[in-house]
């Protein structure tokens, strides 16, 4: 299995409930194929550098996923047609970061 940092952001008005069922349908997905969500880290409401899809504000998730290829396109493909995610991005990592990031930090 490979390990990927898998960051999405959340329209503004999207909330608490909305954010847990995206980490659900994220995790099945995950399960079906015997991945897992190893980390999640929640960077909270921030602003964005450039209006995407009219809007200036996102609520920014990072999880570090384990898994294989064809699992990310699936949870990308979900992503892409669920309309409260408004950008996500998926990059292949080495290893687990021992860490939390310091975004995480300045948000809790």
């Amino acid at each position: 299995m490979n390990i990927y940092e898998h960051t999405y952001i959340a329209a503004p008005e999207a909330n608490k409930k909305d954010l847990e069922n995206i980490e659900k349908k994220i995790e099945e997905i995950l399960v079906k194929s015997s991945g897992k969500i190893c980390i999640v880290e929640d960077w909270g409401l921030r602003n964005l550098a450039y209006p995407i899809k009219k809007n200036n504000k996102g609520h920014y998730r990072n999880l570090y996923l384990e898994g294989d290829n064809k699992t990310i396109k699936a949870i990308e493909e979900f992503e892409k047609f669920n309309n409260k995610i408004i950008k996500y991005l998926s990059i292949k990592i080495k290893k687990l970061p021992k860490d939390k990031s310091e975004l995480a930090i300045e948000n809790n």
